[in-house]
């Protein structure tokens, strides 16, 4: 059995100072949902049905208007989802 992992009896899986990961994740990656955000924020231009013009809109913006149509379908999935994050989930 190894003396250096046993500290007063009690073992320590590492030594003081060092990292339990040195090889882990590099400094400066993105998360997930770092990339997530910044895809939702991408802008793309459509066209308005009712003004008859194009406009730019993010791409959260988009996904939001999908679901608002689903829901305004009967989808109730969809509604709930804009009601849990309009009003908060219940």
């Amino acid at each position: 059995m190894r003396d250096d992992i046993f500290k007063d009896g009690v073992e320590t899986r590492f030594q003081k100072g060092q990292s339990g990961n040195p090889k882990g994740r590099p400094k400066g990656s993105k998360s997930k949902a770092k990339m997530i955000r910044r895809c939702l924020g991408v802008s793309t231009k459509v066209d308005h049905s009712v003004k008859g013009e194009q406009i730019s809109l993010s791409v959260e913006e988009l996904i939001t208007l999908a679901i608002i149509a689903k829901a305004i379908e009967g989808d109730t999935k969809a509604y709930r989802a804009i009601m849990d994050s309009a009003y908060g989930k219940r």
